[in-house]
């Protein structure tokens, strides 16, 4: 019982349906919503939950998956207008429960659960899915096209114009404040506008934390990371298209995968192959099998072009490419580099051509084929400048799993190391200059 009431209780606001002649389409505030079944009115989004819980308290009627349901205003208009003539035993699935809704003991107490389990209930639900789709839509249509947007800058006075892409963009080039990618948001300025608030109640975005002053807000957010948004706050999912487009599958639907499902586990159970998955290392056949995965001689399966998309299995067909296409060989700019130098070389590389910048002036591109265009003909396909690149922060990956990274040449002679390179001695080394020291004292100062 306590699942359903929390089913029909809890949940976070939702968008709403816009009219489609409407000139800049927003989410719906303050609709009125007359209850399903008495005479009282709830204004939403902000009495959501007072009406969830009317409706069960009083009406003892639980929605099920409410958070699911697109437009929930909608949803109760309709509803409302059905159970003007119609009692909820004629549309709802009736159960008898030993509690009352406060939770005290009572024997056979009626309730009633409203779900898509209903043909009606769960088109109506599909069609207000449709209409949130169509209307978020619309509205992304626009805020990709319109040049009449003007805000200033949440954390300097730079006033952007023009599209809201550049705004954006703005925020993470500048301030390296990661939204989104504007072709994969919605109502940016609701969002922004929330940000916005959060902001100047000295809030940080992503763990939600007050500070006392801007300055200590952002030094906190600079040195933990914390400038983008909170993945896991619901508020925020109805700013991202891709919550638009989930489509419910129809009970009889999930009802044969689940079926389908607990039989493939069931056969997956009985069929157990013990010699396959549990055999002894000396044991007989053959195991080459098991380790197909693997790649050969510690390489990844494909290695990445420092300067252009291409990649390849070999890291010597990859240098000879760079040699060809890019006139830079690799392994001779990189000849008096140790191990840990040429990471960084990598990974200050990676960098660059992830942000769009030249690896020798810096120039920013807006798109990759002018920044590679721009590179072979100034012939700034080098490792540049070593006050660029030697620095602590290149020795952590910018790409995940760069294959360039473990292929690198990790033997460097004795004569080779730099001034600055600690060497590492090994315990056991230490253990016999100590005890070699140790002899040719007692043998000094031996009376």
């Amino acid at each position: 019982m306590e699942q359903m009431e929390a089913a029909g209780i809890a949940g976070d606001s939702v968008a709403t349906v816009v009219p489609k002649d409407a000139q800049v389409l927003k989410p719906t505030r303050n609709t009125a919503i007359k209850c399903l079944k008495c005479d009282k009115v709830y204004i939403f989004p902000g009495d959501r939950d007072d009406c969830l819980a009317h409706l069960y308290l009083e009406h003892r009627l639980v929605i099920a998956d409410v958070d699911e349901i697109a437009v929930l205003e909608d949803y109760l208009q309709y509803w409302e207008k059905e159970f003007q003539a119609h009692e909820f035993e004629q549309y709802c699935t009736t159960m008898f429960l030993d509690q009352l809704p406060d939770g005290s003991y009572a024997k056979n107490e009626k309730y009633f659960l409203l779900c898509d389990i209903l043909p009606q209930d769960f088109e109506l639900r599909q069609r207000l899915q449709e209409q949130r789709l169509n209307a978020a839509l619309e509205r992304h249509q626009f805020e990709l096209t319109d040049r009449s947007f003007s805000k200033e800058c949440l954390f300097c006075r730079t006033v952007v114009k023009g599209l809201r892409a550049d705004y954006l963009d703005h925020l993470f080039d500048k301030h390296f404040l990661l939204v989104g990618k504007p072709e994969k948001l919605v109502f940016v300025d609701e969002l922004l506008d929330q940000l916005e608030e959060n902001i100047n109640k000295l809030l940080c975005l992503y763990c939600e934390k007050i500070f006392k002053d801007r300055p200590t807000l952002k030094e906190h957010m600079r040195k933990k990371g914390h400038k983008r948004i909170n993945p896991n706050r619901r508020e925020y999912d109805k700013f991202f298209l891709v919550n638009y487009n989930r489509a419910k599958q129809a009970p009889a639907q999930r009802k044969q995968q689940q079926r389908a499902k607990r039989r493939s586990l069931a056969e997956d159970n009985v069929s157990v192959d013990f010699d396959k998955h549990f055999a002894r290392q000396d044991s007989d056949g053959d195991h080459d099998s098991d380790w197909s995965d693997w790649a050969a001689d510690g390489e990844p399966h494909s290695i990445k072009c420092l300067y252009c998309p291409l990649e390849e299995a070999q890291f010597s067909v990859l240098k000879k490419h760079m040699i060809d296409v890019h006139h830079l060989d690799f392994d001779a700019v990189t000849s008096s580099l140790n191990f840990y130098q040429k990471i960084k070389v990598v990974n200050f590389i990676r960098r660059q051509i992830c942000l769009l910048r030249c690896i020798c002036c810096d120039l920013q591109f807006d798109e990759f084929a002018l920044l590679s265009d721009h590179m072979q003909q100034e012939t700034h396909c080098s490792i540049g400048q070593r006050s660029n690149w030697d620095k602590p922060e290149f020795f952590f990956p910018y790409v995940d799993n760069d294959g360039l990274l473990c292929v690198l040449d990790d033997s460097v002679a004795d004569g080779d190391l730099d001034a600055d390179v600690v060497r590492i001695i090994s315990e056991d080394s230490s253990a016999q200059i100590n005890k070699d020291a140790e002899q040719l004292s007692l043998e000094n100062f031996k009376l």
